[in-house]
């Protein structure tokens, strides 16, 4: 049984693996997308200084009358290509939570796999296991369904943001003054009670497997949704930072997640959080001085 077991979890882990892939390799294809150098250059131009900007007005009507017509005639979703237009829409909402939901998926999956294995070596034990894949499956679905969850709130307040002006449209927060705040309160968090006891059921969540009864489907999904819950309450914070340096920049996606990773995989757990916190205490002082 127990041989089956760990082939079944190989098997899990593997697929995991390759849908993670799969939802990196979107967010290259989207981060790359030629639209997105025209939306830098667009955010640039806008950012330079109006005395040093000639253009006819005439030419400028004539080009914002354009610009607006494109939008309104683009009705089509392209799930490649960050949203163009002043202020999103229905359709814009779609593809930037389907970009979130993928991300999560691509940032978080990775860290689950200790607990995965953790919970394949005790059931595999049990004589009363008939199901192994089902329970890996449910237990993964369960994370899936924490973060999309979380991605629906992250993207509702990405579109409030967007289009009240508050971030550009890369996703980044125009204020320093609001990103130091993001920072500071980021850096804290590394250092609270809530934020240690979430990290260590991440870490180590042999006791909170052996403090749960599982008598069938609905106690495994119970213990997926539980231990999805403490794996959101140790990382919420650092995906709020994603607005500190934009959304869409995929080399601070990539620094988070490697952050993320080291938290719950290396030694040395509560020195690992509170040194990022220290930084980005830090980070977040220097902006706000």
């Amino acid at each position: 049984m127990a041989r089956t077991y760990k082939f079944e979890y190989i098997i899990t882990i593997i697929s995991l693996s390759l849908l993670v892939s799969i939802a990196w390799y979107y967010l290259y294809l989207m981060a790359s997308h030629p639209s997105m150098d025209g939306m830098m250059k667009s955010e640039n131009s806008m950012s330079m200084s109006m005395d040093s900007i000639e253009m006819d007005s005439e030419q400028t009507n004539s080009m914002s009358m354009e610009s607006t017509e494109m939008n309104i005639g683009n009705k089509s979703i392209n799930f490649l290509m960050m949203p163009m237009t002043g202020e999103w829409n229905f359709n814009d909402f779609i593809v930037m939570n389907t970009m979130w939901i993928v991300m999560m998926f691509a940032m978080m999956m990775p860290s689950t796999y200790i607990f995965l294995n953790l919970f394949r070596l005790m059931r595999s034990k049990m004589q009363t296991v008939k199901y192994p894949t089902l329970e890996l499956s449910l237990i993964s679905l369960t994370y899936f369904i924490i973060w999309i969850t979380f991605s629906i709130s992250a993207c509702t307040a990405q579109y409030y943001l967007h289009n009240n002006g508050l971030v550009d449209m890369m996703g980044t927060l125009k204020s320093n003054t609001v990103s130091s705040i993001t920072l500071l309160v980021a850096g804290i968090y590394q250092f609270t009670n809530l934020k240690q006891a979430c990290l260590e059921k991440c870490r180590n969540p042999l006791s909170f497997i052996m403090g749960r009864n599982i008598h069938g489907t609905k106690d495994i999904i119970s213990i997926g949704l539980s231990h999805g819950l403490y794996c959101l309450g140790c990382c919420w914070s650092l995906m709020a930072l994603l607005f500190v340096n934009g959304v869409m920049n995929l080399t601070w996606v990539v620094i988070l997640t490697i952050i993320i990773l080291i938290e719950k995989l290396l030694p040395f757990e509560q020195l690992s959080s509170r040194f990022f916190g220290v930084l980005l205490v830090i980070w977040g002082l220097y902006l706000l001085i």
